[in-house]
C-alpha cells in the first residue's frame, strides 16, 4: 500500500513541475516538497518494512540528509505563492546547512562497501539498537532524529505565519481554494512532525534516554496513515494541482480546461511580446478608473472590463508581470492610501475610513495590508510627515 501512495506523490510532483514554469512557478518548491515526502515514505516502507536486503542497504542512513530539505521547499512554496520572493537567493542558501550537516555526517556510512552495508542492514534488521554503532561525527542518530522534527516543525510554523498575515491582509479573501489548500497542507505537515516527536520523547524515557523503535509499530503506524494523508491530500485541491490561483470554475473539468487554455496559448500569438504588450496597455489604462479599491474586485471584474480571457490574464500577471492578481491589487491600494496619508486625509479621517476608500473592509486589514506593503504601520508612516 505504501508503495501505491509514495507513486502517487511522485505522480503529483511531476504535475506540479510540468506546469510550474508554464502557469505558477512557485509550484515548482511544491513539487519538490512532494516529491520528497514521498520519498521519504518509500524509504521508510524499503528501510523497515520490506524484506529486501538492497532496499534497506540503500535508504536506511542514506535518506536521512535529504529529509531536512523537506519542510524548506514547502517554506518556499508559501513564501513564494504569497510574497514577492520567489527566487531562492542570498541568505537563502543557509537553509541548506542542516542538510550539508548531516550530509557530512553520514558519510562514513556512506563510503562502507557495499556488502558491509547489506550486513549491516540485515543485522539492523533484527535489532535496531545496532544503529548505534554507526560512526556519526558530528550528530548522534537520537539527537538527529529528534530535531529532524523540531527543525520541520518550525518550518512549518514559520510558514504558517506567512499565511496568517496574508490572512489578515486579505490577500486571501477572493482565493478560498489557496487557503484552505494551506491550512490543509500545513496542519497535516504539523501534525505529522508532532507525531514523530512525541514518538520520540516516549522512547527517550521508556529506554533510558536512548531512541528505540516502538516494537509494537505503534509510532510507525500513525506516522504511516499521516504521510498517507499528506501525499495523497494535493489531489483534493486541483487547482493547486494544476497551478491555478484564480477563479476556473468548481469542477475538476473547469480546472483542467482553463490550465490546458494557459498550456496551450504559451505557444500561440495570444501571448507573444506584441500582445503581451498590448494586454500591458489595456490594463495601465484600467488603472486609471481605479476600480481596483472597490472592495471585492477580483480578477473576474477585470476580464469583464477589458475584454481579455481569463487565462491570457494569468499568463500575464503570472509570467510577463511577475505578480500575482492579489498582489498587483494590493500595490496599487497601497499606492493609494500613501496619497491619501500625504495628502492629510488621515488628519480629517480616521485611518479606518481611509482603508475602507482603498477597498478594506477594517481598519487591521488595512493595517496589515500597509504594514506587508511598506515595512511600517500607517502611524508610523504618518509620523514622518508630522
Amino acid at each position: 500500500m505504501i508503495p501505491a501512495i509514495c507513486l502517487l506523490g511522485f505522480l503529483g510532483s511531476i504535475l506540479l513541475l510540468n506546469f510550474a514554469d508554464k502557469v505558477n512557478s512557485a509550484n515548482r518548491y511544491l513539487a519538490y516538497h512532494f516529491f520528497l515526502n514521498s520519498l521519504f515514505g518509500f524509504s521508510h516502507w524499503a528501510s523497515i518494512l520490506t524484506d529486501s536486503e538492497n532496499l534497506r542497504a540503500i535508504f536506511l542512513i542514506h535518506y536521512f540528509p535529504i529529509y531536512l530539505l523537506n519542510t524548506p521547499f514547502l517554506y518556499f512554496y508559501v513564501r513564494a505563492v504569497l510574497t514577492e520572493k520567489i527566487q531562492i537567493k542570498g541568505w537563502d542558501y543557509l537553509h541548506f546547512v542542516p542538510f550539508l550537516v548531516i550530509l557530512i555526517n553520514i558519510l562514513p556510512y556512506s563510503l562502507l562497501p557495499w556488502q558491509q552495508k547489506l550486513n549491516f542492514a540485515y543485522q539492523l534488521h533484527q535489532n535496531f539498537g545496532r544503529i548505534y554503532e554507526i560512526y556519526f561525527p558530528f550528530v548522534s542518530f537520537g539527537v538527529y532524529f529528534v530535531l529532524r522534527s523540531v527543525l520541520s516543525l518550525a518550518y512549518i510554523i514559520a510558514s504558517a505565519l506567512i499565511v496568517r498575515k496574508a490572512i489578515m491582509s486579505e490577500e486571501l479573501t477572493h482565493n478560498t481554494t489557496l487557503k484552505s489548500w494551506l491550512k490543509v497542507c500545513l496542519g497535516l505537515g504539523a501534525i505529522f512532525n508532532l507525531t514523530l516527536i512525541i514518538f520520540s520523547v516516549i522512547s527517550l524515557l521508556n529506554n533510558d534516554f536512548v531512541l528505540m523503535l516502538d516494537e509494537q509499530g505503534r509510532g510507525r503506524s500513525v506516522a504511516t496513515v499521516l504521510m498517507s494523508a499528506l501525499t495523497i491530500s494535493i489531489y483534493f485541491f486541483p487547482k493547486v494541482l494544476y497551478g491555478l490561483q484564480f477563479k476556473s470554475g468548481n469542477s475538476l473539468v473547469d480546472v483542467m480546461k482553463l490550465n490546458e487554455e494557459i498550456t496551450k496559448v504559451v505557444k500561440t500569438p495570444e501571448v507573444s511580446n506584441a500582445r503581451l504588450k498590448q494586454v500591458d496597455k489595456l490594463v495601465e489604462d484600467h488603472t486609471f478608473e481605479k476600480l481596483y479599491l472597490v472592495p471585492g474586485y477580483a480578477l473576474s471584474d477585470l476580464v469583464k472590463n477589458i475584454s481579455i480571457p481569463e487565462h491570457v490574464l494569468t499568463y500575464y500577471f503570472n509570467n510577463y508581470k511577475g505578480i500575482t492578481f492579489l498582489k498587483w491589487k494590493n500595490k496599487l491600494r497601497i499606492e493609494e492610501a500613501i496619497k491619501l496619508l500625504k495628502s492629510g486625509e488621515a488628519d480629517t479621517n480616521t485611518l479606518e475610513s481611509v482603508g475602507k476608500a482603498c477597498g478594506y473592509k477594517s481598519r487591521s486589514n488595512f493595517i496589515q495590508a500597509f504594514k506587508s506593503q511598506t515595512g511600517e504601520s500607517p502611524s508610523a508612516y504618518l509620523k514622518k510627515f508630522s
